[in-house]
């Protein structure tokens, strides 16, 4: 009786002890529960701020490229009408600096006539008198006309400086270049100085021109005679063949190739 009475007390504590388990698992896992959900919720919530922030971006972003595409288009179109433009300019200066140098046609710079020897003169009167003089006859049978004549304006010269070129304007081309054509033949003296004459180019065109400095040094120097086409063209004649170049580098280059080589194995 009592073995019975045992039995049935220890099967009742079991299943207390069981409910009681039970019942703590229940609550623990409430607790683990709400501890999770408390715990995840901070990040959830971050995670849908980061995601917020992540497509804030992506829109930024697409404005950014969107905006880069649209800038970019418009600089090409910006550089096309920029390289336009340019090629426009440099036609026009071209165009302005072909005008002056045919307004300049009948021109001539006369270098090295002493500084003041024309005082007590009229400057147009001196000048067709100094050309009538220093090239004679063989070119002028009476004082060429003269439109107009000065001297370059610039300041005048200190002692033991250049005089200043004397720019001189004839009346008709043909006598201008028939003067040209002489100077370039003959050595012509004036009080005791060697005078050069040349075309008076426009500033743009000297510098063309000078560009061609070292070749026609190394051509005078092998004795070949040169000279320039309009507007800035230097033609040579070599045996027997007569050559033109358009830049200066073309024709250094022609030199190194045909005549120095030509000249080396001469000797």
């Amino acid at each position: 009786m009592a073995t019975a009475a045992s039995e049935a007390n220890e099967e009742f504590s079991l299943s207390m002890l069981t409910t009681e388990l039970e019942k703590q698992r229940e609550h623990l896992k409430e607790d683990m529960s709400a501890l999770i959900k408390s715990s995840l919720t901070p990040i959830q919530l971050s995670i849908e701020s980061f995601q917020e922030t992540v497509d804030a971006f992506g829109k930024r972003l697409v404005t950014v490229e969107t905006t880069a595409a649209e800038n970019f288009e418009a600089l090409s179109k910006a550089e096309a009408d920029i390289a336009a433009l340019k090629a426009t300019n440099e036609a026009l200066l071209d165009r302005l600096d072909d005008l002056e140098n045919r307004s300049r046609r009948a021109n001539l710079r006369i270098i090295n006539v002493p500084e003041d020897s024309e005082i007590g003169t009229d400057m147009v009167k001196f000048t067709s008198d100094l050309l009538k003089d220093v090239m004679g006859v063989q070119v002028f049978e009476k004082p060429p006309e003269l439109e107009r004549a000065h001297r370059a304006l610039a300041p005048e010269p200190r002692d033991g400086q250049a005089p200043r070129p004397i720019i001189v304007c004839f009346h008709r081309y043909q006598e201008k270049e028939r003067a040209l054509r002489w100077a370039r033949q003959h050595e012509l003296q004036y009080q005791g100085k060697t005078l050069r004459f040349y075309p008076d180019l426009s500033v743009a065109l000297s510098k063309k021109r000078a560009t061609f400095k070292n070749i026609k040094t190394m051509l005078y120097q092998k004795g070949i005679r040169f000279r320039f086409l309009y507007p800035a063209r230097l033609r040579f004649t070599h045996d027997g063949e007569t050559f033109t170049f358009e830049s200066a580098p073309e024709a250094e280059a022609f030199f190194e190739r045909r005549i120095n080589v030509t000249a080396a194995a001469g000797e």
